[in-house]
């Protein structure tokens, strides 16, 4: 999410050094599915299900976090 919104803020350019190290950190920290593990901080309120995302009760976050590295590196491809 810090890489997309530095991106469109305009503070950081893909091309720039900072956003090269958070691609770099992305790439190297992603599972061979091609999603992440974002590990849940939240109380749990809600029954838990299945949902079919890896990472068990942390899929839905894991959902979020994949969703914003993969927009990260969408416009780092783009090169704006």
């Amino acid at each position: 999410m810090s890489l997309w919104a530095l991106a469109n803020a305009g503070v950081a350019t893909p091309k720039s050094d900072a956003y090269q190290k958070g691609i770099k950190f992305l790439l190297a920290t992603q599972a061979s599915d091609g999603s992440w593990h974002v590990i849940s901080r939240a109380t749990t309120f809600q029954i838990y299900f299945e949902g079919g995302f890896p990472y068990s009760r942390d899929q839905w976050i894991s959902i979020m976090g994949t969703g914003w590295a993969t927009s990260a590196l969408a416009l780092a491809i783009d090169g704006k």
